[in-house]
């Protein structure tokens, strides 16, 4: 079956030693912190790790390039002790790789940035430039490792310096994780009883314990919810165009807007999918997510914690078999 098919083979497939620098990004952190290692291992040795390898994971809300750009580039250009030792340096994920803003942050007048000798370089635009410049005579590697999130729109940008570069250097290396929630939602939106419950629990397996398939029932709901309501025979009645009932009466973030979702066929699969189920189906079962909603992050002062894998398998086979 689909979803229990072999994972994608390795994009980095071997280790190029010459290779100086390398990009891996997607949303499956366990292959890209493999590949990672991949590297690592390639360069030194367990032994040689402690002195020679460092890693920088940014804070803040979003991290931001700037406030660890100095901390990278000071250590790639730091020498070993020892000769004929590389220095190896992963960087996580930032957010400057997903807007690929070249420039200086908004806020400053065309007047002033005329007046200047030039639009003022970003943290990315000096970051490509050492790795063009400096990187290549330095015995140091470096790998930068950017986290996705598709359902959140976190993708990287090709208009980033460091990311243009990346993809000159053909240093680009995706994880795309093979994610059993699309085939789920296609089983459970075609009420395939059976299948749904098979691929529910194979994705129960690969996140045990996580809240987020949970959290999934309910904004899938929603979505469906959207696409039946946009068909319905009301808003033309009531003079609304699907165009302005996108607009002016869907959530504003893109990830809760049906009219908004990416790529477009997503939108197309739901609006067929909510053909099969009436008005009063679909508000009844999200109604009867709540609790399901409620216990999918138990808190310490919930006196009683059902069982929430039980209460979902109930819902899916209720939800499936309503007629």
């Amino acid at each position: 079956m689909a979803w229990d098919k072999k994972p994608p083979a390795n994009p980095l497939a071997r280790v190029d030693k010459k290779r100086k620098f390398y990009f891996l990004h997607g949303d499956d952190e366990a292959a890209i912190e493999r590949a990672k290692d991949q590297v690592v291992t390639a360069h030194l040795s367990r032994e040689e790790r402690e002195d020679n390898y460092f890693e920088i994971v940014p804070t803040g809300n979003p991290p931001q390039l700037k406030k660890v750009l100095d901390d990278v580039l000071s250590e790639l250009s730091m020498v070993s002790f020892l000769p004929d030792i590389t220095r190896v340096v992963t960087m996580y994920t930032v957010n400057d790789f997903f807007d690929g803003k070249s420039g200086g942050k908004g806020g400053r007048s065309k007047k002033k940035v005329a007046a200047d000798t030039g639009p003022k370089k970003s943290s990315s635009d000096h970051m490509a430039a050492f790795l063009t410049a400096e990187l290549p005579s330095l015995p140091a590697v470096l790998i930068i490792i950017v986290l996705e999130d598709y359902e959140k729109f976190k993708r990287i940008s090709a208009s980033n310096p460091v990311v243009q570069f990346a993809q000159n250097q053909s240093a680009v290396y995706g994880f795309k994780e093979d994610s059993p929630q699309f085939a789920f939602f296609d089983a459970l939106f075609a009420r395939q009883t059976t299948k749904s419950l098979e691929i529910w629990r194979q994705w129960q397996r690969r996140a045990p314990g996580s809240p987020r398939p949970y959290m999934m029932l309910a904004s899938q709901l929603r979505l469906l919810i959207q696409a039946k309501t946009a068909g319905a025979p009301v808003l033309q009645q009531r003079g609304v165009k699907k165009s302005e009932y996108g607009t002016n009466f869907m959530p504003h973030e893109m990830d809760k807007n049906l009219f908004a979702l990416k790529p477009a066929f997503r939108m197309d699969k739901l609006t067929r999918a909510a053909g099969a189920f009436t008005f009063g189906e679909l508000l009844a079962s999200y109604e009867k997510l709540l609790d399901i909603q409620k216990y999918a992050i138990p808190v310490s002062t919930d006196v009683y914690v059902p069982d929430r894998e039980l209460m979902a398998e109930t819902w899916i086979i209720d939800f499936t078999m309503r007629k």
